[in-house]
């Protein structure tokens, strides 16, 4: 079912862009010789006017053919004037290169919106006051001297009324120093952070959002196969009571010391029923993970008490949609610029395999997840065919630029090398970040790994 979520979920995508492009050039009366629902042969059509509609083999997505796209081909085609898309004025031309981009950017708009209505499970610290329950150890909000009971009243001079508000403030201040306005009893107290970049989700965290304490009692829900923690003995539902004798209260607690023993063999004590015991576990180094691991996991599904299913009025689901759309193009955006300036490894984005996991397994969690999902690939989607990058949308402004300023448009020799330069660049990119993908697959990493042996 993966590869039927990730065809469904590309599939979409892909074809939205295109009927952007499509749409647009027929309003301008731009000639479109084909308008495919997948690529290569073609399983069925029909023309309609001048326009060849086809299902094709390969459902990832579709394309678009303009009539006249190569300028040079196009001369000498035969190709009437009004039809000709390289004989249109740069701005018409424009704006049919940029409908693909706007297409995804629309459909998240809908979709985003679409979730609050059907519901999302919630924290129900969402709507609470920003009061610390607890400070994670090593995090910047130890590092101020944050302690329970105090009330986050400002992030860097705008109020915050909610954990909500908090939330969405920190997440995208990664790596910024910030100033805090805290409430401790009757005092005021003005401090300044700089705020954690999370290595999984590259958001903000200041290490006392609730999330990091509610529901996350050292409870293990599924050990793996094979892993230390079971060839120690543990097994689904044990509470981990200490490690190193020294007492742990939650699960990011517990992985913290794992962590920070950096493989050295561990006694890890834990509770099954009213029974008591002490194992010695080796944690392993995982490549894909980039983190020490016993091999135990926590299902959050499996613990809702601490949330609740939300539904919105069609007003303020459209709000909250919005609101969350531009937290993830922000999001979207600080990656790239992280990335450029080599602040960010490419081993930390997902390829194909990881949409296709991804995809899975937010169809698995419910319609409102998936939606989720499908609207947030919309949006990098949009984002990243704006970059001025040939073989991207964005590249073709370049093009129109450069005309703009020449007078004519760029030789066909000019644009064949700068695509082919960027097309491989962009293909060389892909393939690196879809062996990052094939090395989080264990079997495939230890497949690697007795290849690489042999050599």
């Amino acid at each position: 079912m993966t590869i039927v979520y990730f065809i469904l979920t590309l599939g979409i995508l892909v074809f939205i862009h295109e009927f952007g492009h499509f749409i647009a050039a027929k309003k301008q009366g731009i000639g479109v010789e084909k308008f495919s629902l997948g690529f290569g042969p073609e399983i069925f059509g029909f023309t309609r006017g001048e326009t060849r509609y086809l299902l094709s083999a390969l459902p990832f997505g579709g394309y678009v053919k303009l009539m006249g796209e190569d300028p040079e081909a196009s001369k000498d085609s035969g190709i009437p004037k009004e039809k000709n898309y390289s004989a249109r004025p740069i701005r018409q031309r424009f704006l049919v290169v940029l409908a693909g981009p706007l297409m995804n950017l629309l459909l998240a708009a809908v979709l985003m919106p679409l979730v609050f209505l059907i519901g999302r499970m919630e924290p129900k610290f969402f709507d609470e006051k920003p009061v610390v329950i607890g400070v994670r150890a090593g995090s910047p909000g130890e590092a101020l001297g944050l302690q329970k009971g105090d009330q986050i009243a400002e992030f860097d001079g705008k109020a915050v009324p909610t954990w909500r508000d908090f939330g969405e403030m920190v997440a995208l201040s990664g790596g910024k120093t910030v100033s805090l306005k805290i409430l401790r009893g009757s005092e005021v107290l003005q401090k300044e952070a700089k705020v954690e970049e999370s290595e999984e989700t590259h958001a903000g965290t200041l290490g006392i959002e609730p999330g990091y304490f509610l529901g996350n009692d050292p409870i293990i829900d599924e050990v793996s196969a094979g892993k230390p923690a079971d060839k120690a003995g543990l097994k689904a539902g044990d509470v981990i009571v200490a490690v190193d004798q020294q007492p742990v209260q939650t699960w990011t607690e517990m992985t913290d010391k794992v962590e920070a023993a950096k493989g050295k063999a561990l006694a890890v004590t834990y509770r099954r029923g009213n029974d008591q015991q002490t194992v010695t576990v080796t944690p392993a180094y995982d490549e894909a993970e980039k983190k020490w691991l016993m091999g135990i996991r926590k299902d959050p599904s499996r613990h809702t008490e601490d949330f609740t299913l939300k539904r919105y009025g069609l007003v303020e689901a459209v709000k909250k949609g919005t609101s969350e759309n531009l937290k993830l193009g922000g999001l979207t955006l600080s990656v790239l610029k992280r990335l450029f300036s080599f602040q960010l490894s490419y081993k930390a984005l997902g390829g194909p395999i990881r949409i296709a996991q991804a995809s899975a397994m937010a169809a698995k969690a419910g319609l409102s997840d998936f939606v989720y999902f499908l609207a947030f690939l919309s949006i990098q989607l949009g984002v990243l065919n704006l970059l001025p990058i040939p073989v991207l949308d964005g590249g073709h402004f370049l093009f129109f630029g450069a005309e703009a300023v020449l007078r004519r448009p760029p030789s066909a020799k000019m644009r064949g090398i700068a695509e082919q330069a960027f097309f491989f660049l962009l293909i060389s990119f892909m393939v690196l970040v879809t062996l990052n993908d094939l090395n989080s697959i264990e079997a495939v990493r230890n497949l690697m790994g007795k290849i690489r042996s042999i050599f």
